[in-house]
């Protein structure tokens, strides 16, 4: 699963990179190179700007993609900053060596990809690799950074769920102080957010405030901002009833989710120049095609900041369903209300009104409607 992310608190542009390159070693920098082309998130600053962060690229028509949330200068790599937790092993030197072969060989498997979706299979060919390397070098150091970075390569693909076991272990056994701890607590709270594990995300989002805030300026900002977030993403977990809003759609008409009263509802955050949006958007189109005579409904919400391509995408792709665009971006009013601060972003809701589900595409997408649908 890929998204688009707004750099403004979730990312570094890749114009800032150079520096905290620098900083970074090992494969850290080869996940760098590798969410640089990942398609895993499409972001946006305050100002609307569509830049390339170093979670990703952002934009269709130059490729915008990138990883969830990924910090200024990522972590550093572990096996560079000693932890005694995983000193001591009569295998190190063995570890120290295959791990380097690894790296390369990561390395280039990763720059070999030359789209979205190999890099997207790269990068999950590169988890398998790690995990292999995790039970052949056990309670090594190297072991300890490939799990780190197994978790983030997770993340970068939008597989949460797997992101947090690897991430939970790396911290039960790690340095507490060390500064890869203090991104693993980052990581760790941007994963449970991402799977509405809202409380959980807190505690260790203040866990890194508490120990770690000299680590990154950027990364501060991100947390400081998630944490203001939560009390509203609170309201919008599964179960819950969605955050009203009352607006105008693009002919005048009044758009509102209490319009759709008994009707299977997809709120649909999206935007023109978002790469994963449009590689979604032909399966948004067919269900709509499919499912709207049977009780389906679309409100889209747009992110775009030109109407004159927005207006064109949605002329070129028949998309007939009401969409909500006021041309502020990020800053989208509705937007704004929900937190949203990655796209697509999606709300499936029932005929109760009830979110039922989120963020779900392709398949899955099309199988929660149905499911809904056939509820009384």
């Amino acid at each position: 699963m890929t998204v688009e992310r707004a750099p403004r608190k979730d990312g570094v542009r890749l114009d800032e990179k150079d520096d905290a390159m620098k900083r970074t070693s090992g494969l850290f920098l080869t996940l760098w190179l590798a969410l640089a082309l990942a398609g895993a998130s499409c972001t946006g600053d305050s100002t609307g700007a569509k830049e390339r962060s170093a979670a990703g690229v952002e934009s269709a028509a130059d490729a915008q993609s990138g990883g969830r949330s990924t910090a200024e200068g990522l972590a550093p790599d572990a096996s560079q900053a000693s932890s005694a937790a995983f000193a001591g092993s009569s295998a190190a030197k063995g570890a120290a060596e295959a791990y380097g072969a690894l790296k390369v060989e990561l390395q280039a498997l990763q720059q070999g990809a030359t789209s979205q979706e190999k890099m997207v299979q790269a990068l999950q060919e590169s988890i398998a690799k790690l995990n292999q390397f995790i039970k052949a070098y056990p309670k090594t150091e190297e072991a300890a950074d490939a799990m780190l970075q197994a978790a983030m390569m997770h993340s970068a693909v939008g597989e949460f769920e797997q992101s947090i076991p690897h991430l939970e272990k790396y911290l039960a056994s790690s340095d507490p102080k060390a500064q890869q701890t203090g991104y693993a607590h980052f990581y760790l709270a941007e994963s449970y957010k991402n799977v509405d594990r809202l409380d959980d995300a807190q505690k260790h989002y203040q866990v890194y405030i508490d120990n770690f805030s000299d680590l990154s300026p950027r990364v501060n900002e991100m947390v400081k901002a998630s944490l203001q977030d939560l009390p509203a993403m609170k309201q919008l977990v599964v179960g819950q009833e969605p955050i009203p809003f009352s607006v105008k759609d693009t002919e005048g008409k009044s758009l509102s989710i209490s319009n759709y009263q008994g009707k299977v509802v997809l709120l649909d955050f999206w935007a023109s120049w978002c790469m994963p949006c449009r590689m979604e958007m032909p399966n948004v189109i067919r269900l709509y095609k499919k499912y709207s005579g049977r009780g389906f409904e679309i409100i889209g919400i747009s992110l775009d900041s030109d109407q004159k391509a927005f207006e064109g995408f949605i002329s070129k792709n028949d998309m007939s369903w009401p969409q909500f665009y006021d041309g502020k971006g990020w800053q989208n009013e509705v937007a704004e209300k929900y937190k949203v601060r990655a796209i697509p972003a999606t709300f499936l809701i029932d005929k109760d009104g009830k979110i039922r589900y989120r963020s779900l595409r392709g398949p899955e997408l099309e199988s929660a409607i149905e499911k809904l649908l056939k509820e009384s």
